[in-house]
Formats: C-alpha cells, structure tokens, sequence
C-alpha cells in the first residue's frame, strides 16, 4: 500500500516517515508533501492509498485538501492530524469524509494503531471489489454460456444435456416446463449504427430484459442470432402463470427502452405459450414472420402456429405501360408509381416475403427488357460493392427494393437532358482545379452541376475515358507533383495541400500514378 504524509513543517513528516515501522503496517511506499498544493500533484499522478494529512497548512488547509479529493472521486482514506484547540475541524473533517484523527501531540504507536485501522479497512474494501469484480464476471460468464447453449441448441450444435446442466445452475429455463419465446430484430436506426456491434447489443439488451422481467419473477436469456437479430426465451422462476399479453406490454416498454437509448426502433415477435423443448419448431416460426416483415414495420406482433396464410398471387399488372413510360424518356414517372404499388400492398396486408419476390423478379425482368433496347446490358449497372448489395438485397425488404429502384432511375436518365457534355465536363475540372485542398465528393460535384452522381459519372467517362474519381487522384497527385519540384515544403505539407490528411494514402497513391514515391521524387534525405 501507498502512503502519504502532508504537513507544512519538514521536521513533522521527517519524524514521521521515521519513527514509524511502516513496513509493519504493510505499508510500500511513504511520500511527503509540505503543502496542499504539492499534495495534489502526488495524487494526481500516485494511487495513494491512505493520507495523513495536517488540518492547519497555509494557503490551503487540509480540510480543503480533503473537499477536493472527495470532488475528485479519489479513494484515498484521510486520516487528519489535529491540535486540541483545532477539535471543531476534526469533526467537520469527519463529516467531509475523513476516516479518522489523531490528536496532536500524540506518540507514533497512537498515530500507527490509527493506520493499522486505515490499513485493515482498505483491505476489506479491496477484497470486497475484488468478490464483486469476480461476480460480474461469473455473471457474464453465465450470461455467454446461456446465450451460446441457446444459439447452439437452434442450430443443432449441442446437446440436450448442456441446456439440462445451464438449467439445474439456475442459468437456463427449465426446457421441459413451458415458456414463451420472442424474436427481437431492430428494424431501423435513428442513430449511429456503428456504435452498437452485435455483441455489445446482446449484452445491453440482456441487462435490459433482466431489469424489466426479473421483479415479476421472470428468467430470461438472450442470443445474438444473426446481424440486428435475436432470441429470446423466458419463463416464470416460480412456476406462476406468464399471460401473452403481460408479455406483450413488458416487451412494448422494451420498444421504448431501445428507442430512447439506442436510438433504433425494433419489432418483436411474440410466440405462444409452450414447452421451451419445442423451441426449435418455434423458432421457425417466428423466423417466418420476421422474414415477412418486408416493410419493416415495429411493434410487437404475437405469432401463433395456427396461422393461416393468405392466398394472393401477385402480378404486376403495370409493366407494358411501365416499359413504354421508360421507353418515352420518363424513368421518375415509373419509381413514382413502383414506390406507390408497393405502398399499396403493404397497406391491403399482402406485402411478405413472397410477394416482395415476386415484385423484385417482375421489375428486374422489365429492367432486362428496356436496358436491351437500348443496347446496354443490366449487369454493366452493378460494378461496386455497393451496387452489387443493391442489387442482391432488393427482394428482402421495401427498403431496400426502393433503394434498388431508385438507383436504376438514376441510371436510365436520357443523355439528351445535357446538351453539352465537353463543357459540363470543364466545369466539373476547373471546380476539380480550384478545389484540391479540399476532400472532393462525387455527390457534391454532382450538386454543382445539378445531376445525378451516377448519371454525372457516365457522362464524365464518356468524355475523358477515366472515371471522375480516377481523375480527381490524378490532378491532385499531378499538383503534388509540381509543388515538390518547386518548393521546399515538407512532403507531409505537400499532402496536405493536396487535401490528402494521411500521409500513408497520398504516398499509395503518388505511387500509383507516378511510378515512384514522393520522397523519392524530391530526393533522397527529404525530411517528411
């Protein structure tokens, strides 16, 4: 342990550090300090363990000096040497939260007795974190081996008896009583997703379940099962009836938590009641209809076995009309219409997953049709990453199927609307030339000359046979270029005024372009 002495007069903490075994007291190390000021810094920089500390300092007094430390949130036990005639402040440092006093002059085994207190007191608060640090861990080691038993068990990774074993150590429902089970999937973010990585969420979602369902007596056990998805089972501790519609409210004030404090809205798919040992067929169950949530509405939604599926069979009844309406120039004409067709269905009740197929096979086979008229080829439109997820998740919700459809509008734009392309493209330049300092975006380049970005990036191509990104890196690293020849400018500067702020990407890409590296351009010896 770590001690501190603060006293204004050097031969007091001299006697002190002296005169006392401290090592004895099991105490490592003992540091000085002649005034508050000093004492600070030391415990600033030190984790002090206990002080002892002189009421009367000038400048600033010990009470004061313990004020402070309570303001800090420093855990260091102050134990305050006082006179006869300074008893009053003895106690008002009690109050401020002082372990102790001694009242000065005292011998050193009265002042070391104080200490061995101090002593025990620090012990029995560390050991008593330490058994509250080794509880929240057995709690989260129970809480991952329940969540890990609950995924496995879906996905047939594990045995019965590992749910039976979780069960008897009160980690688990008990499979062979009945129970509810619910899907929780997070339909929309308001918020940054980024912040929230699957596990995180599990984590907090399932402190969050426990604090809602733990005063009615509830178990509930929580698994991440795919992205923004998650299972979830409970069941009554005590064997008292859970209804459904109890569980309904509990997991509507779920919604609000997650609102409030993630920032997403979720939906919830509530089963019946049955035997947890049933989960798997369950499961599907809810999987179904979560899946069938193509609109992705919120709420919570009670899904029963017995559910009867409607029979409707879509057919896009607009397609010779909407091929004409792309055929004429009019590709905005026909989203609008897409958008209030699927808009449509989700209101009559018909959207699902199927029909949402159906939707998706529908257009992209009108895409095929209308492309090839025009001598281009659909798959030409998907060459990024991006544009290949676009094109991939269209049928798994409205979403993304509006995400998809915009894009291809983007696409069909006639370029007849421009009616100079070279001078469009001197204008995109000059603005490329003007601003190199800056971080140049598509979509802003795009804004100035009042265009789509894909639509802009076809035509700037078409021009100059590059891609506007591909030309952008070329200017600024051509820029560079001539800044390294003509001035003395740290390379690290050039990059800089070149709008480049890691100093590892403008050399990549200098490199690329140049054949060589920057440095290597101004020469060898060049401070970066």
């Amino acid at each position: 342990m770590k001690l501190l002495i603060v006293d204004d007069q050097p031969s007091v903490s001299e006697g002190l550090r002296k005169g006392i075994s401290w090592e004895e007291l099991q105490i490592d190390q003992v540091f000085a300090a002649y005034n508050a000021l000093e004492a600070r810094e030391i415990l600033k920089k030190e984790s002090v363990d206990i002080m002892l500390c002189d009421i009367e300092m000038p400048v600033e007094n010990g009470l004061q000096l313990l004020a402070w430390i309570r303001e800090e949130k420093i855990q260091t036990l102050c134990i305050l040497l006082t006179s006869h005639a300074e008893f009053d402040y003895a106690r008002e440092g009690i109050r401020l939260g002082a372990f102790d006093y001694v009242v000065q002059p005292a011998m050193y085994s009265t002042i070391a007795a104080t200490v061995k207190k101090a002593v025990e007191a620090v012990a029995q608060k560390q050991k008593n974190e330490k058994a509250i640090d080794e509880g929240r861990t057995l709690l989260r080691q129970k809480k991952n081996m329940a969540a890990n038993a609950l995924r496995n068990y879906l996905y047939g990774d594990s045995n019965y008896l590992d749910i039976e074993n979780l069960s008897r150590m009160g980690v688990m429902p008990d499979f062979t009583r009945p129970g509810f089970a619910a899907v929780i999937q997070i339909v929309k973010w308001e918020g940054k997703k980024e912040e929230w990585d699957n596990y995180l969420l599990e984590q907090s979602l399932s402190n969050i379940l426990n604090e809602i369902f733990a005063p009615n007596d509830q178990k509930a056990v929580l698994s991440g099962i795919e992205e923004n998805v998650f299972l979830m089972v409970t069941q009554s501790v005590s064997g008292d009836e859970i209804t459904q519609d109890s569980l309904m409210r509990q997991l509507m004030f779920l919604n609000s938590v997650c609102r409030q404090f993630f920032r997403c809205q979720t939906a919830c798919y509530l089963s019946e009641e049955t035997v947890l040992s049933e989960l798997g067929s369950v499961w599907n169950q809810l999987r179904e209809r979560k899946e069938n949530n193509v609109s992705l509405k919120p709420g919570v939604f009670c899904v029963s076995g017995a559910e009867e599926k409607k029979a409707y069979t879509f057919r896009m009844v607009s397609v010779k009309q909407w091929e004409a309406l792309f055929d004429e120039g009019y590709p905005q004409t026909v989203e609008d219409q897409a958008y209030r067709l699927l808009e449509d269905l989700a209101e009559k009740g018909v959207l699902d997953k199927k029909t949402l197929l159906y939707f998706y096979q529908d257009y992209m086979q009108l895409m095929y049709t209308v492309f090839q008229k025009q001598g281009m080829n659909v798959c030409e439109l998907f060459q990024t990453a991006s544009e290949l997820e676009l094109y991939r998740n269209g049928m798994k919700s409205v979403d993304a199927m509006k995400r998809l459809i915009s894009f291809i509008t983007s696409c069909c734009q006639p370029e007849e609307e421009v009616d100079d392309a070279q001078a469009l493209v001197q204008t995109v330049m000059v603005y490329v030339a003007e601003n190199l300092e800056q971080e140049l975006r598509r979509g802003t380049i795009a804004e100035l000359v009042h265009l789509n970005p894909d639509y802009l990036t076809r035509i700037f191509k078409k021009e100059t046979g590059m891609t506007l990104k591909e030309y952008i890196i070329e200017q600024k690293i051509r820029a560079a270029q001539s800044l390294l020849k003509t001035t003395s400018l740290p390379v690290s500067f050039v990059a800089a005024k070149v709008g480049y702020s890691n100093f590892s990407h403008f050399s990549k890409a200098y490199k690329k372009v140049m054949g060589h590296t920057p440095q290597e351009e101004r020469g060898a010896g060049e401070k970066v």
